[in-house]
C-alpha cells in the first residue's frame, strides 16, 4: 500500500470490513454469518482466505460451465468477468472496507489531483443502464442483505 492515498468514485456497495459488514447477515461477534464464508479458512498455498477471496469462489461456483480455475485470482477475474462487478478496497491496508461496485464505473485521483464530476456525464453513462441489474445478481448470489438502500455513487479514499 502506497504512503499517500488516493480519492476513488464508484457506484456500488459498501460491504464494509470483515470485522464490521455492512450487512444483515452478521454473527454473534458481527462477522459475516454466511453459509459459505469461514472465518478460519486457510488455503495450503496461500495462506488465509479472506472475505473478498471467499466471496469470489463463492460467485465462480454459481457460474454454469466456468473455464477452469486453479488459484483464487483466477476465480476472481472469472468471476469479475462473468457478472460486470468488482471489488475495490477503502481505507488502510491493515483495516480495509470493501466496496462491491459495478465494473466500468470507477474514477480516481491521486492525493494531490482533483476530478471534475459532471452529475449528468455520470448519469448518461452508456454503461449505467446495467449496472443496478448487475450488482443486484451479485448480492443475491452472495446472500447479503446490505444495509445501504441500494447501489449508490460512493466515494471513498484508499492507500495503495
Amino acid at each position: 500500500m502506497g504512503m499517500s492515498p488516493d480519492a476513488h468514485l464508484a457506484y456500488g456497495y459498501d460491504l464494509g470490513t470483515d470485522e464490521d459488514p455492512r450487512f444483515a447477515e452478521k454473527g454473534e461477534y458481527d462477522q459475516p454469518d454466511l453459509p459459505w464464508f469461514d472465518s478460519e479458512a486457510e488455503d495450503d498455498d496461500e495462506g488465509e482466505k479472506g472475505f473478498v477471496e471467499q466471496l469470489f469462489n463463492h460467485l465462480y461456483a454459481q457460474i454454469d460451465n466456468p473455464e477452469p480455475a486453479e488459484y483464487d485470482f483466477e476465480r476472481q477475474t472469472i468471476a469479475e468477468k462473468h457478472y460486470g462487478i468488482r471489488i475495490k478496497y477503502s481505507g488502510h491496508g491493515d483495516y480495509a472496507g470493501h466496496i462491491l461496485i459495478a465494473d466500468g464505473s470507477h474514477r480516481s485521483v491521486e492525493w494531490s489531483e482533483t476530478m471534475v464530476l459532471d452529475p449528468a456525464d455520470l448519469a448518461n453513462d452508456p454503461l449505467a443502464g446495467s449496472w443496478d441489474d448487475k450488482l443486484h445478481t451479485v448480492i443475491r448470489a452472495l446472500g447479503i442483505t446490505p444495509t445501504q438502500d441500494g447501489p449508490r455513487w460512493l466515494v471513498f479514499p484508499s492507500y495503495g
